[in-house]
């Protein structure tokens, strides 16, 4: 139900709601109470608005036929003697685009002959566009440029704006640009730090795209160093992680520094493998980390910082491992800071139809969340402002901000 109005006078409704009653003081107005009952018939398909003048010395409707709630109509005086009500109604999901829903009034006013409207018909668009940011270089100075694409299905009603979201850690996704209709912008970011990027589109009629598994692009913003990664990548072994990456055309390398991180945002030097330094062919590196069982984790995050002789220094993509089990990929959130809502996208399909565990920052359990789909939308508009943890069942721990 939505807001309705008579005269020159327009009420609202709550939010979100199929049903309304309300008496309404308009004795300053007109001299009459005006009940209003409004709802939803799900049997017949009916919305219905019942509109009552009251006296307000009988509490009866009046005696009058001509003392009513209508004003008589006068284009002297705007809106008189018309009235109007608004509804939202969504269609049914087996709905798809082109498809229309028509709507038709009848207007009685006491016991009179009904006044049938004419046919009203929407348009649905039932599906959300899809979008893509084009591909981006390993590696670059400031300033960058990101474009994108997108479509909407057939017959839908068309891209209304893109949202660009950006990560420093390949995890939590923050939202970058909030809106823009353009297809493309160029910035500089911090740097000596690497940036992966989305974009998900939003259509004229609200529906918003979801993150796509692979839609993720990646750039590291800094000093070109002489080295052209090939691969970097691990497995478990037993109680070893055993790492492996490799190269072309290193010029002036110096070396590789293997950081590890527990949580996948502190990390610490944990080795050096000395580079090939001046190579035009393609190098093999190995590097393994013993008796992992003893750092009491079931998940462990590497990355090298390849430095030159100059000093400049870039990092590789995080490899994730899982103790018994590899994993390549990350479940990743998006907004992050939010305002009240995120997506978790997860890179395993194995926790779709297991249960997820918020809790709040003294470890307070707050809700369990089935995981229903691989990209769900999770709702924490109901808690305070703060910082939040949400445990998969596969033990990855996400941290969220609420603002």
């Amino acid at each position: 139900m939505g807001s309705f109005g008579f005269n020159n006078q327009t009420f609202a409704v709550p939010n979100s709601i199929a049903s309304y009653y309300q008496r309404l003081d308009c004795r300053d107005s007109m001299g009459l109470y005006v009940d209003i009952t409004a709802g939803y018939d799900q049997v017949s398909n009916q919305a219905f608005w019942e509109f009552q003048s009251i006296d307000p010395v009988t509490l009866l409707p009046p005696s009058d036929p001509l003392k009513g709630f209508l004003f008589l109509q006068d284009s002297a005086k705007g809106n008189a003697g018309h009235a109007f009500v608004n509804f939202n109604i969504k269609p049914k999901q087996t709905a798809i685009t082109l498809d229309t829903i028509g709507a038709r009034a009848s207007i009685v006013f006491d016991g009179n002959d009904t006044i049938p409207t004419n046919i009203h018909t929407n348009t649905i668009d039932a599906f959300a566009p899809t979008s893509h940011i084009n591909n981006l270089p390993s590696n670059s100075t400031n300033p960058i440029t990101l474009s994108w694409t997108g479509t909407d299905d057939a017959g839908g009603s068309g891209i209304d704006y893109y949202t660009i979201y950006v990560s420093t850690d390949q995890v939590n996704y923050d939202v970058f640009i909030p809106k823009t209709r353009r297809n493309d912008t160029t910035l500089s970011l911090p740097p000596n730090s690497n940036y992966c990027f989305f974009v998900l589109a939003t259509d004229k009629v609200g529906n918003k795209e979801t993150l796509r598994l692979g839609e993720v692009q990646c750039i590291y913003v800094g000093v070109a160093l002489p080295v052209t990664w090939l691969y970097f990548r691990g497995k478990t072994v037993a109680k070893d992680n055993i790492l492996d990456w490799a190269t072309a055309n290193e010029q002036n390398s110096k070396q590789f520094d293997v950081e590890r991180s527990l949580n996948g945002i502190d990390f610490s030097r944990i080795g050096m493998v000395t580079t090939a330094g001046n190579s035009g062919q393609t190098n093999i590196y190995q590097y393994t980390d013993h008796d992992i069982d003893r750092l009491n984790s079931e998940f462990m995050f590497y990355r090298l910082k390849q430095i030159d002789l100059n000093g400049n220094f870039k990092y590789s993509n995080i490899v994730s491992l899982r103790y018994i089990e590899t994993k390549s990929n990350h479940t990743i959130v998006y907004p992050n800071p939010t305002p009240g809502s995120i997506t978790i996208l997860v890179a395993d399909n194995t926790l779709v139809g297991t249960i997820a565990v918020v809790y709040d920052v003294n470890g307070r359990i707050l809700e369990n969340i089935k995981i229903t789909a691989s990209s769900q939308q999770v709702t924490l508009s109901k808690y305070v402002n703060g910082t939040y943890f949400i445990k998969m069942s596969n033990n990855e721990l996400l941290k969220i901000v609420k603002q």
